[in-house]
Parts: C-alpha cells; sequence; structure tokens
C-alpha cells in the first residue's frame, strides 16, 4: 500500500498519536513521586504542629510552676529565714534531683549528650547570669509585694527583643519598638500609680532589683538558647544551677551573712526547690529547645496573672485601679513584640500549636 501525504509529510495520524505503554508507565511514576511528596510534606507540618503544641504545654506548666516561686518566698522569709539562706538551700537541695534526672531520662534521649570540657566554660558563664538572676529576684520579692516584683521581671521579653536586635546588629522594627515603649509606660503605672516623685525609696529599691533580675535572666535565657540545643535541655539545667550553687556557696563564704535556718521554712524551700525549680526547668528548657527562647517568652503571658491571682487569694495582695491597668499595658504591649495585632495576635500566638497542619 503506498504511503499516505501525511506519512510523507511527517504527520502521525491520530490513532498513531495514543500514548505508548511506556509513556503512561512514566505519567504514573511521576504521579506517585508527587503524591509521596505531598504525604511528606503533610507529615513535616503534622510533626511540626505536634512539637509546637507540646512545647506550649511544657511551657505553660513550668510558668505556672515558676508563677508559685515568688509566692512561697514570701512565707519562707515569713518563717525568718534571710534571702542567702533560701538561695543557698534552693541550690543545695535543687542540685542532686538535677543530675538524678539526668541520670534517669537523660541519657539516650534525643539531642542529649555527654557534657565536654568547653561546656563547662559555658556553663560557667550561663550559671554565673543565673545566679545573679536568683539573687535579684529574690532580694526584690524580700522589699516589695510579689505581685509588683513580679510584673517587672515579666518585662524580660521586651529585653530579650533588644539583646536580639544588638546581637544581630540590626535595629527592630518600629512595630516592636513602639511595644517596648508601651510595656514599660505600662510598667510606671504599677511601679508610680500616684506619680513618680511619691514612690518611697524602699519601693525604688525593689524595683530596681526586680529590673536587674529581669535584665539578668533575658541575657541568660538569649544568650543560652545554642548551648541547650548542642547539650540538650536536661544537661544544661544540671549544668548551669550546679555552676549556680557553686557561685551561691562562693558567694555567701566572702559576705558572711546571717541564714536564720529554721525547720519550716527549710520545708518550704524544699518545696521551692523542687516544683518551683527542678520539675519547671526541665520543662521550660525543653520547649525552649523546640520553640525558642523569644517564643516560649511570649507563651509565659500568663505568669503575671496567675501570680496576681495567687498572691491575691493567699497573701492578699491588691493593686489599685491604675495598676491594673498598667498591668494590662504590659501584658499588651508584651504580646505584641511578635504580633501585628494585639488581641488577634495574642489569639493566633495561643492558637496556633492547636490547629493541625492544614491550618
Amino acid at each position: 500500500m503506498p504511503p499516505s501525504s501525511s506519512t510523507l509529510t511527517g504527520n502521525v495520524p491520530a490513532n498513531d498519536a495514543a500514548p505508548s505503554p511506556d509513556d503512561a508507565t512514566s505519567a504514573h511514576a511521576a504521579s506517585a513521586a508527587n503524591s509521596a511528596d505531598t504525604a511528606k510534606i503533610a507529615a513535616a507540618e503534622a510533626a511540626q504542629a505536634k512539637t509546637a503544641r507540646s512545647a506550649l504545654i511544657l511551657v505553660l506548666l513550668a510558668t505556672c510552676a515558676l508563677a508559685m516561686k515568688g509566692l512561697l518566698a514570701k512565707f519562707v522569709y515569713a518563717t525568718g529565714m534571710t534571702v542567702d539562706g533560701l538561695l543557698l538551700l534552693r541550690f543545695l537541695i535543687a542540685m542532686p534531683f538535677f543530675w538524678f534526672g539526668v541520670w534517669m531520662f537523660g541519657k539516650n534521649r534525643p539531642g542529649e549528650r555527654a557534657m565536654r570540657p568547653a561546656d563547662m566554660i559555658w556553663g560557667g558563664a550561663f550559671g554565673g547570669l543565673f545566679f545573679a538572676a536568683s539573687l535579684c529576684d529574690f532580694t526584690a520579692v524580700s522589699i516589695i509585694d510579689v505581685t509588683v516584683s513580679r510584673i517587672v521581671l515579666f518585662s524580660f521579653p521586651a529585653i530579650v527583643m533588644i539583646l536580639e536586635a544588638v546581637h544581630r546588629w540590626r535595629l527592630p522594627p518600629p512595630r516592636q519598638i513602639i511595644c517596648f515603649l508601651i510595656t514599660y509606660c505600662g510598667l510606671i503605672l504599677v511601679v508610680a500609680p500616684n506619680g513618680v516623685s511619691l514612690v518611697s525609696d524602699h519601693v525604688w529599691q525593689g524595683v530596681f532589683w526586680a529590673f536587674s533580675s529581669a535584665l539578668t535572666y533575658a541575657c541568660y535565657l538569649y544568650f543560652s538558647q545554642r548551648k541547650i540545643n548542642v547539650i540538650g535541655s536536661m544537661h544544661f539545667s544540671a549544668l548551669i544551677n550546679t555552676v549556680a550553687g557553686i557561685a551561691m556557696v562562693l558567694y555567701e563564704l566572702v559576705v558572711e551573712k546571717p541564714l536564720h535556718l529554721n525547720l519550716a521554712g527549710v520545708l518550704w524551700t524544699t518545696g521551692i526547690s523542687i516544683f518551683c525549680t527542678v520539675i519547671p526547668f526541665f520543662l521550660l528548657f525543653e520547649g525552649i529547645r523546640r520553640i525558642g527562647a523569644t517564643q516560649a517568652s511570649l507563651i509565659s503571658l500568663s505568669g503575671p496573672a496567675l501570680t496576681f491571682f495567687a498572691a491575691w487569694l493567699l497573701l492578699g495582695e491588691t493593686l489599685s485601679p491604675t495598676q491594673m491597668a498598667g498591668f494590662v499595658v504590659v501584658i499588651v504591649g508584651v504580646a505584641s513584640l511578635k504580633n501585628k495585632m494585639t488581641l488577634a495576635g495574642l489569639g493566633r500566638l495561643l492558637a496556633r500549636p492547636f490547629q493541625g497542619p492544614a491550618a
């Protein structure tokens, strides 16, 4: 049969244009590969959402426990024990529990590894910062109301933001600067509800110690992130608390301040050491390892509110209407540091870990 004109011109008839079996197989393989990639992406998003949910729970539990620390310290001081006595016992009691936790749970745990000499050097620096933050914190609580001291200490997320800007050699966005200013305007309302000139030297002294604690704690929290990721949260918690305990012993040997130890004070301090130090530290630093210090700082928004409620219920502490307004301004300012809209952003921040991969 002679060839058709279509064949001579190179045109393929319609019935010859049907895909070959090899083409169909390639298309099926490409479709399967795309489905596999989609499944991997969905699995990765699901794992990320699960990690965020667990991190939120860890940080919230740690925040609840840490919120009670200053409150219980008031009961310790009521027994006659001093700040030095409380801190010395707190570190010495907590130290073996931290290492027990490492021995029990940190051996084969993902992200944990044995410490090296270089880790000890960094641990000394971070442990020193933590010791300074603790000393300033408990000194502030011994001078002013625990509610006011907690609100001042709560400004540390704003300081973390400034540290991040300085560390990366770039100015914060204008919105964050505005939020920073709002936060500290709220602090002024809390500290000086009737005017700055009417604040007593006694209150200023307590505020100084509380802000010093916020500053040193922010430095410690921000710069320790990398080391937490390197050696693991459990090893890091044990290391810095051990260094802080050694620093406290050396500090006491130098200053030789009275401790005024007594049974009731020792029992209260034991509760602080275990339930407000060891357990929340493991929870907090594991949360930081998963989501970072900045995000963990924002999740801890509930801390001052919990302290305020507990101090009102157990100690009878109250805030004036002006101080309450300042309290709200501080929370809004801190909540806005990482969100474009204050209330809506706060809602998204707290709801995001509970959303699925498709959210």
